[in-house]
């Protein structure tokens, strides 16, 4: 007997941790996590939806926002989300990777238009997003609300990179998401995986010498103070997922689901034009303090070439779900462009 009580306060725990104290007085406070610091774009974003949310439900949410490192980095912030601890998350899907592996397509090099607006576009129309991914996701209680660009990413490095066989041997920081790495593999770079806040002092010890991000992550993070050399690649559109616990989304009254949903919609152009504006002023910025170096298209035809082979990989090694997803994706980008 003893047992069965015991196991029943534990699932009662566990289950209260989904859902804020506040909550039994029919108020929220949400806890919502990105992986930038403050005044970046993904902070930006959270601080504008949780104005307008609670705005929307006249104070019946409100929000604490926690930036990269309160409450931890990369895979940290989804296992809080999964736990219960904070209820919304606004992060890389390769940070997911891990609990979803088939969110890792979207690491793949070459794969979504490498314009930011084409992405956009093409990300809020997809299917395979809205309907096969969010439910992969929602099968580990993940709810995907958006998924949008924060930028095209580029390469910056201490070496000036202009096809595959520059990267040979360059210890290249990756996250530590098997797919980014297997993507340097293909050009035999040495795929190093470095922790987010710890990449700075990395380039400056030369540990790594070159990473990857979007002009204003480049520039958020002063990358560019210890690199020479910014290569024009548009090699993936790095992308943030806007989640929350499902379970506790779930448990919300019905016009709260609403609010929270059609804000998530209606933050999409509002997404848009921040990360216009900062990958603009970043440009600038970089182009003082670099060398830019502008691929032509028969170099970014060598890296696509060098890079299709990690598809195959994507398709062959991880499951059966993951390759059909995938092949669903291409045949939408294929009719979209």
């Amino acid at each position: 007997m003893k047992k069965f009580c015991t196991l029943g306060l534990m699932l009662l725990i566990v289950f209260a941790g989904a859902l804020p104290a506040s909550a039994k007085r029919g108020t929220y406070t949400f806890k919502i996590t990105h992986e930038e610091y403050a005044d970046t774009v993904p902070d930006k974003y959270a601080k504008e939806f949780a104005r307008r949310v609670t705005e929307k439900s006249n104070g019946r949410i409100t929000f604490e926002i926690f930036q990269v490192g309160q409450l931890g980095v990369g895979v940290d912030l989804v296992e809080h989300l999964l736990t219960g601890s904070t209820q919304m998350a606004i992060v890389s899907p390769g940070n997911v990777s891990t609990i979803v592996p088939e969110g890792q397509m979207f690491a793949l090099h070459f794969l979504l238009p490498s314009s930011v607006e084409k992405a956009y576009e093409f990300l809020g129309k997809s299917q395979v997003v809205k309907k096969d991914l969010a439910g992969a996701y929602a099968e580990k209680s993940l709810r995907l609300m958006d998924l949008w660009p924060l930028g095209a990413s580029d390469w910056l490095s201490d070496k000036k990179i202009t096809g595959p066989a520059d990267f040979k041997g360059l210890p290249f920081r990756t996250m530590d998401t098997p797919l980014i790495i297997k993507n340097y593999e293909a050009y035999n770079a040495n795929a190093t995986p470095v922790a987010y806040t710890d990449v700075y002092s990395a380039l400056q010890l030369n540990m790594v010498d070159g990473v990857e991000n979007p002009l204003s992550a480049l520039v958020d993070m002063k990358w560019y103070e210890v690199q020479k050399y910014l290569i024009m690649s548009n090699h993936i559109m790095y992308l943030e997922g806007v989640f929350m616990n499902d379970r506790f989304f779930k448990s919300l009254p019905k016009d709260l689901q609403k609010i929270l949903s059609e804000t998530v919609t209606e933050m999409r152009g509002y997404a848009y034009d921040l990360q216009k504006e900062a990958n603009e002023k970043a440009a600038k910025t970089l182009a003082a303090h670099t060398e830019v170096v502008n691929l032509s298209a028969e170099q970014h035809a060598a890296f696509k070439k060098a890079a299709l082979p990690v598809r195959e990989y994507y398709k062959k090694k991880l499951s059966k779900r993951c390759a059909n997803m995938l092949e669903k994706l291409e045949k939408e980008l294929s009719e979209f462009e």
